[in-house]
């Protein structure tokens, strides 16, 4: 049975403390959902589908069940780091700058209407 190897649990501990952490984030504004839909796809594929049709993994071997768990941890690893490289190579790009909007209704500032550096026509002239 699949709950006999030790890579399905530091997956599983690896994909709760990951999906806790994009909670978090998700719910302080900081993080792209995503992140949450990829952890609980690989929730169903990988840790509930061998509880739903058990007769299917009756037949491998012991061994590479724990090898397929041990790549779900690297794939949970690897994503979180490279999601993270991903979110910084999107913002490090000039595009149109939302963030002084979004601060602009969260607060009362009365120069929260200031131009970005990146609100420039193609001439360069501001707005």
């Amino acid at each position: 049975m699949v709950t006999n190897e030790l890579t399905i649990y530091l997956a599983a501990a690896a994909l709760v403390v990951l999906t806790v952490e994009s909670c978090a984030k998700l719910l302080n504004r900081d993080s792209f959902s995503i992140t949450l839909a990829v952890y609980v796809t690989a929730f169903a594929w990988y840790f509930v589908d061998p509880f739903l049709n058990p007769k299917q993994y009756d037949y491998i071997p012991p061994f590479l069940i724990s090898q397929s768990y041990g790549q779900v941890l690297i794939f949970l690893i690897a994503f979180r780091f490279f999601m993270r490289v991903a979110v910084r190579w999107v913002d490090s790009q000039d595009l149109v700058d939302v963030k002084p909007a979004l601060r602009c209704s969260e607060s009362a500032n009365a120069n929260c209407h200031a131009h970005s550096h990146r609100d420039r026509d193609a001439n360069g002239d501001a707005w």
